[in-house]
């Protein structure tokens, strides 16, 4: 069977670690092409005798920065071009907008966009804390944003990726930076690239689970993490929700707050960033919505939902996925170890298991898995 080729187009905010997680798949994956629009976009204007100073180009006139994106665009289509006839896979790294001075900046191309024609759309996303400390690290960006502006902008991100993928009616992801990045590989070659070579695709789950209860518990913590690894042992690929932590921001607020502090301190790459509590609690709605809609986003993009249900204690949470997931044509499969669960979990449950060894047996005989 002749290979195919296959191009992402992969989107995500400053700070999001976009071209870090591609870089480390890259790594993984020799085979993978990795185009950056950003830099192709500086060594163009250096090629044409203009050098734009760091944390400029968003400020250049209108006009001359589409030229500028035009241009660079012109040659990533002739390189995207020649990789498809050698039959690579390509991942096209690249912003979709700007949130630069209070309003938003498109950052695309759609003539080009059409004619690259991508084959599946990522969106690259982290925590917005995390986020917010590599933008203070930027001296492009150091106080320009506050922590509900970089989750607006992070959700704007994602929903343009997503119009974009709509549009053109192609796959969209989101793919969580603190995510084992081989899952992103298998999304590329196990499950995009083999669907266009006509190859049988790796399955996708997503792992549901009682988030404050197993994280409370060491032994349901590693369960958890030991239901995860021989789920992607079976080659699934496994989207895990808690690969991205907001909701901590809140309870880390309440906690300064009582001990009188203006202030939550986080560590991120060695170094300590501090973030003021009032801008935490401008952005509690935000980070709580914005947890539904990227589970069911997450959920979305999976074949199937792996439920693992440690304790006897109901789940809202949990219970509000397996509910989406199976009124939208998604098998939900649950591990629940104990007597008798409650009749709302099974009435939306495909079937339960006592362990991940009865399940993956199941999972091989009505052919998911191998």
């Amino acid at each position: 069977m002749s290979q195919a080729d296959l191009v992402a187009f992969v989107t995500g905010i400053s700070g999001s670690g976009r071209l870090s997680v591609l870089q480390e798949v890259s790594s993984e994956a020799p085979e993978l092409k990795v185009i950056d629009v950003g830099t192709r976009m500086y060594d163009k204007s250096r090629e044409l005798g203009v050098v734009i100073p760091d944390g400029k180009i968003l400020d250049m006139d209108p006009l001359a920065l589409e030229y500028l994106r035009a241009t660079t665009f012109e040659d990533i289509l002739r390189d995207v071009e020649e990789l498809r006839r050698q039959k690579q896979v390509v991942a096209i790294s690249t912003h979709v907008s700007f949130r630069w001075k209070k309003h938003l900046l498109h950052a695309f191309n759609f003539y080009y966009v059409n004619r690259i024609a991508p084959d599946l759309y990522v969106n690259v996303l982290d925590n917005a804390h995390l986020v917010y400390a590599a933008l203070q690290s930027s001296s492009a960006w150091r106080g320009k944003l506050s922590l509900k502006e970089v989750l607006i902008w992070r959700d704007e991100e994602a929903f343009i990726t997503r119009l974009l993928a709509e549009y053109q009616r192609k796959p969209f992801y989101i793919f969580p930076r603190r995510e084992d990045p081989l899952m992103l590989k298998k999304v590329l070659f196990d499950v995009e690239r083999a669907k266009k070579e006509g190859r049988r695709p790796a399955p996708k789950a997503y792992l549901s689970y009682p988030i404050t209860h197993v994280k409370g518990d060491p032994d349901f913590l590693e369960e958890k993490n030991e239901v995860k690894k021989r789920l992607k042992e079976a080659g699934i690929v496994v989207f895990d929700p808690i690969s991205v932590e907001d909701s901590p921001l809140i309870d880390m607020a309440y906690e300064a707050e009582k001990a009188g502090k203006k202030e939550v301190e986080f560590e991120m790459d060695g170094r300590t960033f501090s973030l003021p509590v009032s801008q935490i609690y401008d952005a509690i709605e935000d980070i709580r919505d914005q947890i539904v809609v990227r589970d069911y986003q997450l959920i979305n993009q999976s074949d199937i939902i792996v439920v693992f249900y440690p304790t006897t204690v109901l789940s809202p949470g949990v219970l509000s996925e397996i509910k989406y997931g199976y009124t939208h044509n998604k098998h939900v499969f649950a591990i629940f170890p104990h007597q008798s669960a409650s009749p709302f979990f099974e009435y939306y449950t495909t079937r339960i298991f006592k362990d991940v060894d009865s399940l993956l047996d199941h999972l091989r005989e009505v052919g998911i898995i191998a």
